[in-house]
């Protein structure tokens, strides 16, 4: 009886070994991003909302479709999906025993090219500048509006308006200018809706032609005291805007210059401050705290200040040098400093992305990827040098989630523990390794493209000689864990083989059907159902679940 069954369930695997090797099928993992242009987009590009769900489906075709496209398609499955935007994370050579099979193969057309720019309803809010040209031009030129009413409107369009842009429209209050305080390529909870696309709709973009900023250097001062090297102390400056209003932000240059009053090239720039956009007639006062640079020569210095704008034609007044001098009594040896960067060259990363390259530097477009539940990145090498002119202090090396690549304070830090990096002579390197999993940001569910953060002297223990260059960023896409590649059958059969589940409620009510390879696929199966208690039998073993 035994060598009967054996002999079974021998017959039963190779058909289904030759199933799954039938040219006739391709298969395929869909992700379903809705019914409307709108979902997808709330989806995919914005991603406000998870993926609906994701289809196994073996399509009896002669071609593959390409991984990463989106389609707008009615499969004509039984279930009647009815037409919806799919994107294609996977595409198998062969069929594989799951999911639905399609026999008629359906219209997939031409991809998609550029979903987030696609006509749709995308959300604004535009504030009034006024009824007329003039009205809104001396109203933008001067910073004010007429009134502050930020409007709810979806507007029928292919990209985003762009922020702080005008236009002249009506969408239900009357033809009047309108500055765009905020966009989005999705559409939102509006209070109007417009389709510039009708014919004889009012819309069209309107640029206002605003005097330009002129900023004029008034005053800058650091005293007449002498000072040592390594003293810190208050300096300060005033400035103005006696032109038009400036739209970009400007830069205050304050430089130490030896001997004389005069900017030369060969002047010590000591800080450089930001100023924010400036109203006509506006005046900005600073007291910047200065620290005398260590190795600076000692001798009679000045303090000259330069005024710097993109949007200013006039740049005649923008300098100014303090009216007394001051000395500096060099008292410190000048030493060199260390400088800490990573090399992506030699920085070696393993991931899903089974066409990413492994060394940092050569990974180009592509983007690793991780399990957004129980994912693991390894950084097999990650390669720190010191190519500044002194050794190091004792650091660390920690890790950001970003959505930008650039670390600011809305990014997340790991919640492992950073690697302690000793110190290292100048020129040489080190490397470490370290695996991230996709818990160590805040146990977030995260989904879609971020960037995972590389900074080296996060403690900051080290002066360095720049202080810009130790942040580098690894491309990442956070996928979702239910769409699991399809395996070749050489590749199932050196791993552990998949096997079916069934899963029911406490009723006794089939809920769930599934394929996985391990008792953990079989708990995370239920991540998809309510809470409640469950019965999954598998593999000859019945068990009970509490899903919390």
């Amino acid at each position: 009886m035994m060598k009967k069954i054996t002999f079974l369930l021998m017959l039963s695997f190779l058909n289904l070994k030759a199933w799954s090797q039938n040219p006739n099928y391709r298969y395929h993992e869909l992700q379903d991003l809705g019914t409307t242009i709108e979902w997808a987009i709330s989806i995919e590009c914005t991603h406000h909302f998870q993926p609906l769900r994701v289809l196994d489906v073996n399509l009896k075709q002669n071609f593959k479709l390409e991984v990463g496209k989106i389609y707008k398609v009615d499969l004509g499955l039984p279930a009647n999906y009815g037409t919806r935007y799919y994107k294609v994370t996977y595409a198998g050579d062969s069929g594989v025993d799951k999911g639905d099979e399609i026999d008629t193969p359906p219209n997939f057309g031409l991809p998609i090219t550029d979903l987030c720019n696609s006509l749709s309803w995308k959300f604004i809010r535009p504030i009034l500048l006024g009824s007329t040209l003039q009205e809104a031009q001396s109203n933008y030129c001067t910073n004010l509006t007429a009134n502050s009413t930020r409007e709810k409107v979806n507007i029928k369009i292919t990209q985003s308006l762009i922020i702080g842009s005008v236009y002249f429209m009506d969408f239900g209050k009357g033809a009047n200018y309108y500055l765009i305080d905020g966009s989005s390529p999705e559409n939102g909870d509006a209070d109007y809706e417009f389709d510039p696309t009708i014919a004889n709709s009012v819309f069209s973009p309107t640029t206002l032609n605003c005097p330009k900023p002129d900023l004029q250097a008034n005053a800058v001062d650091c005293g007449s005291a002498t000072m040592a090297t390594g003293t810190t102390f208050t300096a300060v400056y005033s400035l103005k805007n006696i032109g038009g209003r400036s739209f970009s932000p400007s830069h205050c240059l304050i430089y130490f210059s030896k001997g004389n009053s005069t900017l030369s090239a060969d002047d010590i720039l000591i800080k450089d401050i930001t100023i924010d956009p400036l109203n006509p007639s506006e005046i900005k006062y600073g007291t910047p705290s200065i620290t005398i640079p260590a190795n600076i020569s000692g001798g009679i210095y000045y303090a000259i200040m330069q005024l710097v704008n993109s949007e200013e034609t006039n740049t005649s007044n923008n300098i100014v040098s303090s009216t007394s001098s001051f000395i500096i009594n060099q008292t410190t040896t000048p030493a060199g400093k260390p400088d800490l960067v990573i090399d992506p060259t030699n920085t070696i990363i393993f991931s899903n992305c089974f066409d990413c390259s492994a060394a940092l530097s050569d990974l180009g477009s592509k983007r690793h990827t991780i399990n957004n539940q129980s994912g693991i990145i390894n950084l097999q090498s990650i390669t720190i040098k010191n190519t500044g002119s002194a050794t190091s202090t004792p650091s660390t090396l920690q890790f950001y989630l970003s959505s930008d690549g650039v670390l600011d304070s809305a990014d997340i830090k790991s919640t492992a523990s950073a690697i302690s990096i000793p110190a290292i002579n100048a020129g040489a390197s080190i490397s470490v390794s370290k695996s991230i999993f996709s818990s160590d940001f805040g146990g977030l569910t995260v989904t879609g493209n971020r960037n995972i953060l590389i900074s080296v002297d996060d403690s900051k223990t080290n002066t360095e000689s720049n202080e810009n260059n130790n942040i580098i960023p690894i491309p990442v896409t956070f996928v979702n864990p239910f769409a699991r590649t399809a395996q070749s059958s050489s590749e199932t059969e050196e791993i552990t083989q998949p096997y079916s589940i069934n899963v029911y409620n406490f009723d006794g009510q089939k809920v769930l059907t599934k394929e996985v390879t391990s008792k953990e696929e079989e708990d995370k199966s239920l991540d998809s159902l309510k809470t409640g208690i469950y019965i999954i039998k598998s593999k000859g073993e019945t068990r009970k679940v509490l899903k919390k």
